[in-house]
């Protein structure tokens, strides 16, 4: 293979990275975080005395980024690890993290500039239609400037109804900061917040699901509402484009959602609804990356069984959403031993 078609074959790969892996931190950062992982386990192998260094919340983020890196960038499977390639040096990774890098920043940057013309086709359709319609590519009418966007921003511990929250949020008042530690009104069914019960409808707004679709099927296949009770068929959602076309959820061989990539939509969404002009981790009071986290976090470390069962059923509404009604089982696996071939076998 000639460096030039590496290189594509590498930058290709990379758009993966901000998609499933990690919203902001670099991959070279990546590689470093696993041998610093490394260097500190042989180390407290041979000090078997020395009490464990308990990685810090922004080691152990970056740590299982890496290990998302290895699941969806199998090239980094020749850098590091047992499976390094014996010639491995310097010069090479830097090489191929460059060249993910630049995918990875790509994907990111194409992302966004079609959120931010859809979310603004997706509201001028609504009804009523906003007055004046948004403007595709300009941003500077959007954010808590408009009240449609600000609705769909506002932290649901807030009442966007009442015009007093109107000027409290716009005029930065400490009592109504916009931070990453409240659940934005998009992320909910219907954007109702119900604080006796928080969890309900979370994460099944329908602007966020029209994102989702919007960057890992298809633009025009966002148009598409299901309904949660009449799913169709994978292979029945949008046949004309999935002929023409392969959609990004299907190079990424992604087929059941993760975690990494809702959050990785709702970031998005977030940043195409707000006034903020060009891509920056830090909005204000608002952290992106602190945001994608916490998404991430929500899924991935629930706080009983309970909880966990939660969770796999909403990943699994996710997937009938997306995907149809395909791989479900990857949620809900069938109790095998209590089936009758297993059964029979046991007598």
């Amino acid at each position: 293979m000639t460096i030039a078609s590496s290189a594509l074959s590498l930058t290709r790969e990379g758009r993966a990275v901000r998609r499933v892996v990690t919203l902001v931190e670099p991959v070279a950062d990546l590689i470093v975080e696993y041998d610093c992982h490394e260097i500190q386990a042989v180390g407290q192998q041979a000090s078997s005395n020395s009490e464990a260094i308990q990685p810090t919340p922004k080691q152990q983020h970056t740590y299982h980024a890496y290990e998302k890196l290895m699941q969806w960038c199998p090239s980094v499977h020749k850098l590091v690890g047992p499976a390094a390639e014996a010639d491995t040096a310097g010069l090479k990774v830097a090489f191929v993290c460059r060249e993910l890098q630049k995918g990875a920043d790509g994907a990111q940057g194409d992302d966004s500039a079609t959120l931010k013309v859809a979310i603004a086709q997706w509201l001028n359709k609504s009804q009523p239609p906003p007055d004046p319609p948004f403007n595709s590519w300009d941003k500077h009418g959007r954010g808590f400037n408009h009240d449609i966007m600000g609705k769909l921003l506002c932290p649901v511990d807030y009442d966007w109804s009442n015009a007093d929250v109107h000027s409290a949020i716009r005029e930065f008042q400490p009592n109504f900061r916009v931070t990453a530690h409240s659940w934005p009104s998009f992320l909910y069914a219907d954007g109702d917040y119900d604080p006796l019960r928080p969890a309900k409808g979370l994460f099944k707004g329908k602007y966020l699901i029209m994102a989702f679709r919007c960057v890992f099927t298809s633009p025009s296949s966002a148009q598409n509402e299901l309904n949660s009770g009449n799913v169709p068929r994978a292979s029945q959602l949008m046949r004309t484009t999935w002929q023409t076309r392969r959609h990004v959820a299907k190079l990424l061989r992604m087929n059941t959602i993760q975690p990494q990539a809702i959050a990785y939509v709702a970031t998005q969404l977030r940043f195409a609804c707000s006034s903020c002009s060009s891509w920056m981790i830090v909005d204000e009071d608002f952290n992106h990356d602190e945001f994608y986290h916490n998404i991430v976090d929500y899924f991935e470390l629930p706080s009983s069984p309970q909880k966990a069962a939660e969770l796999n059923d909403l990943l699994m509404w996710w997937n009938q959403r997306i995907f149809g009604r395909e791989n479900t089982t990857h949620y809900q696996p069938q109790p095998v031993d209590l089936l009758s071939i297993s059964l029979s076998r046991s007598v």
